[in-house]
């Protein structure tokens, strides 16, 4: 009689699964409200370490839960960062929350983040299985999804639809704005890495 596969998988490996989904959620709850609370500029400083910290680390947290504890506060810190922003537009009303020269600081900030954190990403020949820049960027937007889903839902309990519809869309403008200042220059270092290690044999 032979066994059946599925059910030779180790009973551990489920309650390993929920630890792993549990620090994502408590570690993205601890980067949103470390983040929230603190003014833009810091929150946004914090966010950015914490980014450049996970892409240096990645191959060397070889324990899941470790990894996924990283990428649940990187996340986290994120999505804390826009609720700032978010936070910022109201307290400002009309007017523009912050000068021209401070947006284009936080851009600057954004852009410097993501050139150095795209350069070290994926490059590495031993690299821990399913830590390329792919499956990182994978990962991290699946947890905002996830973490954002939340966010949403307890504005809505809290303040109903048209509290959750205004919050969201808020949201995803700072988060698009975010995403795109991190995207642009980290993309461009990590085709300037590979071109450099390809022709440097």
């Amino acid at each position: 009689m032979q066994n059946n596969p599925i059910n030779d998988t180790p009973p551990t490996m489920k309650l390993h699964r929920g630890n792993d989904l549990s620090a994502v959620f408590m570690s993205a709850a601890i980067g949103y409200i470390a983040t929230l609370i603190a003014p833009l500029f810091p929150a946004l400083i914090i966010s950015c370490t914490l980014l450049i910290l996970l892409s240096r680390l990645r191959n060397r947290l070889h324990q899941p839960l470790l990894w996924w504890s990283g990428i649940g506060l990187c996340s986290g810190s994120f999505l804390g960062t826009a609720s700032s922003m978010v936070n910022n537009v109201h307290q400002h009303g009309a007017t523009p929350a912050n000068t021209t020269l401070e947006r284009l600081l936080f851009i600057v900030i954004l852009g410097i983040t993501g050139f150095f954190s795209g350069s070290r990403v994926g490059i590495n020949p031993d690299a821990v299985e399913g830590r390329s820049i792919g499956d990182l960027l994978r990962t991290l937007s699946g947890t905002f999804t996830g973490v954002f889903g939340v966010i949403v839902g307890v504005a809505f309990v809290l303040g109903g639809l048209e509290e959750a519809r205004t919050l969201s869309s808020r949201l995803t403008t700072s988060l698009t704005i975010i995403v795109l200042g991190l995207l642009g220059p980290g993309w461009f270092s990590h085709q300037l890495r590979i071109y450099q290690r390809n022709h440097s044999h």
